[in-house]
C-alpha cells in the first residue's frame, strides 16, 4: 500500500464516526442545497426511473442516501477505500433502503466492477483530490459507466484554496499550491490534488468523456476555518447565513450564479458534468 493511501486511511479513520456532523453547519447546508438543485435538474431528472449509480469514494454514504431517499426506483453502490467510512454507510442500509444499495471496499483507481454497469457515476467533495492519480480514477469511472450515462465530479478549486490559505496567513501553503496544484485546508489532512475548470475538462477528455462542462459553487460566499472542522461555524458565516430570510435570499442568488459558467473559477468547489458518448 502506498504511503498516500496509508495517510488517507489514517485520516478518515479519525473522521468517520463524526463525518456526517457537517450537515449541521450552515455553510455546508447552503453548499449541499446548491449541489442538490444542480444535480437534480441537470442529471437525475434525465435518468430512467430504475437507474443505477456508483458513488465512487462515497465514504459514509451521505449523497447515496439522499438520492435513494428521493428516487425510489434506483439502486446504488458505494465503493470506498476506508472500511471505517463504509461501516457508517452500511448502518444506513436498514429499513426502506435494504436491498437497494451495497458497499464495496477497494481502490477506485482499480475497481472490481464490470464494464458499463451504471447509468450514473459520481465522486463528491475531494475524492479526486485524495487519489494517487485523478486521471486513472476518472478513466476507471468512465469504464464502468454505460454509454449515455453521466459522470459527475465535485472537486476542490485551486484558486479558492490559494485564497483560503492567504486569508489564514499561510503564505507558504498558498505558494506551494500555485507551484504544485496540491494543497490542504488543515494541518492534519494529507496534501491533495486541486483543480481548475480547464484541468477538469482535460481530465474528462482523457477519460473519454468529452464536452464536459464545469460550474462553481458557492461563488459569492466562502467557508472560514471552522467550516474545515466537523462542527462549529465561523462567526462571519453565521452573521451572513444564520438568519433564515438572508439564507433564502443568498441561496436564490447563488442558484443563478451556479449556472453561470463564467463564474466557475470563483467557486469554492467545481461541479463537473459529462456524458459518455454512445
Amino acid at each position: 500500500m502506498s504511503k498516500n493511501k496509508e495517510e488517507i486511511l489514517e485520516y478518515f479513520a479519525k473522521k468517520a464516526a463524526g463525518y456526517d456532523l457537517v450537515d449541521g453547519q450552515v455553510y455546508w447546508r447552503l453548499s449541499d442545497d446548491l449541489l442538490w438543485g444542480a444535480l437534480d435538474s441537470l442529471v437525475l431528472s434525465n435518468l430512467k426511473e430504475d437507474f443505477s449509480f456508483l458513488d465512487a469514494g462515497g465514504g459514509t454514504g451521505r449523497w447515496s442516501k439522499k438520492i435513494l431517499d428521493s428516487f425510489n426506483g434506483c439502486k446504488g453502490t458505494i465503493y470506498d477505500l476506508s472500511a471505517d467510512m463504509l461501516k457508517v454507510a452500511e448502518s444506513k442500509s436498514k429499513g426502506g433502503l435494504a436491498g437497494r444499495f451495497k458497499t464495496l471496499q477497494g481502490d477506485i483507481q482499480s475497481m472490481s466492477l464490470e464494464d458499463e454497469s451504471f447509468d450514473l457515476v459520481f465522486n463528491f467533495h475531494n475524492v479526486l483530490g485524495f487519489v494517487d492519480s485523478p486521471a486513472d480514477a476518472l478513466k476507471e469511472m468512465a469504464r464502468v459507466l454505460r454509454p449515455g450515462g453521466y459522470l459527475v465530479s465535485v472537486v476542490p478549486n485551486v484558486y479558492h484554496a490559494v485564497f483560503f490559505n492567504l486569508d489564514l496567513g499561510k503564505l507558504d501553503e498558498a505558494e506551494h499550491l500555485v507551484r504544485t496544484r496540491k494543497g490542504r485546508f488543515t494541518q492534519d489532512m494529507p496534501y491533495i490534488h486541486m483543480f481548475t475548470p480547464e484541468s477538469m475538462r482535460g481530465l474528462y477528455a482523457q477519460a473519454g468523456v468529452k464536452d464536459a462542462f464545469v460550474l462553481g459553487f458557492p461563488v459569492s460566499i466562502y467557508p472560514g476555518f471552522q467550516e474545515t472542522q466537523l462542527t462549529g461555524s465561523t462567526g462571519r458565516i453565521v452573521d451572513v447565513l444564520g438568519d433564515d430570510v438572508r439564507f433564502k435570499r443568498i441561496f436564490e442568488l447563488e442558484k443563478g450564479l451556479i449556472l453561470n459558467k463564467d463564474a466557475a473559477a470563483r467557486g469554492n468547489n467545481l461541479l463537473v458534468i459529462g456524458v459518455k458518448r454512445l
